[in-house]
């Protein structure tokens, strides 16, 4: 027997073992013929002459394990999710500016033209009780007696607004929501004072003064605020 035919019959044998064991391993065995017709194995695709690479040689592989889809397809539910919600919160977003740009309901407007009245007539209530010289005696008593009274007096109207414009979500009439209910606070405050000690009354009603003064400042603002909503929106662009 020649020796090419024994190296022959040597490399399949050498071939078949590690096929063999290939079955349990991730092994990979190369065949190919030349062009003078010898049969070749390596293990080492690197040894393959590039003409045999696609054609001219057998490979065993390990069988390939197919990747899990499913993070894929919820990563994927997930962002389209996403893009889903994304729209619907822009178009919430839309129709709330579009909303502020409308005008006041009629139910609206008739709250505010009540909260300009009131506040119109708040303003210059106790002009006529600052004019009272804050002395001392039964002149510096009469004067806290009469702001004292007055304050009181507007609670119970004060309260009404309040009903009245809650039925709004506006900014506007949140705002003036909260001022009234710490304007009667204030009020409810000043009602459980009693008689003062001294006679001298001119602090308390300074404070008092104050108080009211600047709640009139606010009162104002309001008013211009509350006007330019019952004004509506300016089209004059759309003209």
């Amino acid at each position: 027997m020649n020796r090419v035919l024994c190296k022959i019959i040597f490399l399949i044998f050498a071939a078949t073992l590690l096929n063999l064991s290939g079955d349990g391993c991730e092994a990979a065995v190369y065949k190919w013929k030349d062009e003078t017709g010898k049969v070749h194995f390596t293990d080492d695709l690197n040894r393959v002459p590039e003409e045999f690479r696609k054609e001219h040689f057998k490979r065993k592989l390990p069988p390939t394990i197919p990747k899990s889809k499913s993070p894929i397809k919820h990563k994927e539910k997930s962002n389209r999710e996403k893009e889903g919600v994304a729209p619907e919160s822009e178009e919430d977003t839309e129709k709330e500016e579009s909303k502020k740009d409308e005008g006041l309901t009629v139910a609206e407007k008739s709250a505010a033209d009540a909260v300009i009245a009131f506040f119109k007539e708040d303003i210059p209530r106790y002009d006529d009780l600052y004019k009272i010289p804050p002395s001392y005696g039964n002149t510096g008593i009469r004067k806290w007696r009469k702001l004292k009274s007055a304050v009181v007096a507007t609670i119970p109207q004060k309260q009404t607004l309040i009903e009245q414009i809650s039925i709004s979500e506006r900014p506007l009439f949140k705002e003036i929501v909260s001022f009234l209910k710490k304007a009667i606070q204030a009020d409810e405050k000043t009602s459980k004072r009693g008689m003062p000690i001294s006679k001298n009354t001119r602090p308390l009603v300074n404070k008092l003064s104050s108080r009211l003064n600047a709640q009139a400042a606010s009162e104002e603002k309001f008013i211009e605020q509350l006007k330019e909503a019952l004004a509506g929106p300016d089209t004059s662009d759309q003209k």
